[in-house]
């Protein structure tokens, strides 16, 4: 045991479990951030599904919220959209957000299910890109966060 100012060191055992619960929470947050977009796209993806999952289903009206929600609730309130903008480009982002408008207006217009499908197979694939893009240049989701 090692003596500092010739008082003997002691070993709390709680501390150093207390030590290690803190560096391994610290280690998820961390980790858990750095795939934050991935998760966002993720997300995005489900609803996309939904969307066509209810297409199939001759549930038209329940597709085309599917969409808006994916769209809406999640890339833009997420700031997905914002921050590809920033890191990806306005021009690709537009080309990602056209195709959001073209998955909605195919099950507006009555498109066939494989038309929908390969739109909704592009939205899918460019999102989950962009995610990978976004977290592996550590674009912060507070990035966009008022008062920052």
């Amino acid at each position: 045991m090692s003596c500092i100012n010739n008082t003997p060191a002691r070993y709390h055992p709680v501390q150093h479990g207390l030590l290690l619960v803190l560096l391994f929470t610290s280690f998820l947050v961390q980790a858990d951030d750095s795939s934050h977009w991935q998760q966002i796209a993720r997300q995005i993806g489900d609803s996309i599904t939904q969307a066509e999952q209810h297409y199939a289903a001759g549930k038209v009206k329940d597709a085309r919220s599917a969409v808006v929600q994916a769209y809406f609730s999640q890339f833009e309130d997420s700031k997905m959209e914002a921050a590809m903008r920033m890191e990806l480009g306005a021009k690709h982002t537009w080309q990602v957000e056209k195709s959001f408008g073209r998955l909605r207006n195919a099950i507006k217009n009555g498109a066939s299910t494989k038309e929908t499908a390969s739109i909704a197979e592009e939205i899918r694939t460019n999102i989950a890109i962009d995610a990978k893009k976004l977290d592996a240049a550590g674009i912060s989701p507070q990035v966009f966060e008022v008062n920052q």
